[in-house]
């Protein structure tokens, strides 16, 4: 019984990170259509907030000095950045839900990998909804482990 439901837990999460994969997808589509906005522009809308708090925000530092030296336009950048990200979650979530062990692995690397930088954004921010998408992520990867351990045992 415990078995079954761990099963289904992991199930349910992984389409979960299908359906957020989708949405990042449609998202990159809808950005696709904001043509010939500056991405600097938009990086400092977004992170006005983030500002206000720590104007010497090394993310935003490096990232407008990227910008401003390397003009690239959001409907490339972005989008791009959105779709890849998606399809990635779509295929590797689909690839765990059919047991294939290659994908558990680097499932294990890039969610780890997010974790930490949510981690390392979460101790600048304080933000409730940062550290309850880090609980979701953490979660995923533990669900992730337990599956990975019991289908590499069966």
């Amino acid at each position: 019984m415990k078995r079954l439901l761990g099963e289904q837990m992991f199930v349910v999460g992984m389409w979960w990170r299908i359906a957020y994969g989708t949405l990042r997808i449609l998202s990159g589509l809808v950005v696709v259509r904001l043509i010939n906005i500056p991405l600097i522009d938009l990086v400092t809308r977004v992170m006005s907030h983030e500002l206000i708090e720590d104007p010497n925000d090394l993310l935003f530092t490096l990232t407008t000095h990227v910008l401003t030296n390397h003009p690239i336009s959001i409907s490339y950048f972005l989008a791009v950045y959105l779709i890849f990200w998606g399809l990635i979650d779509i295929i590797l979530s689909y690839n765990l839900i059919k047991h294939k062990l290659w994908a558990f692995p680097v499932s294990f690397v890039l969610i780890g990998a997010f974790v930490l930088y949510e981690m390392v954004r979460m101790s600048h921010t304080h933000s409730l909804i940062l550290l309850s998408v880090i609980l979701v992520d953490i979660f995923i990867l533990w669900l992730t482990w337990r599956e990975y351990v019991r289908v590499k045992t069966s």
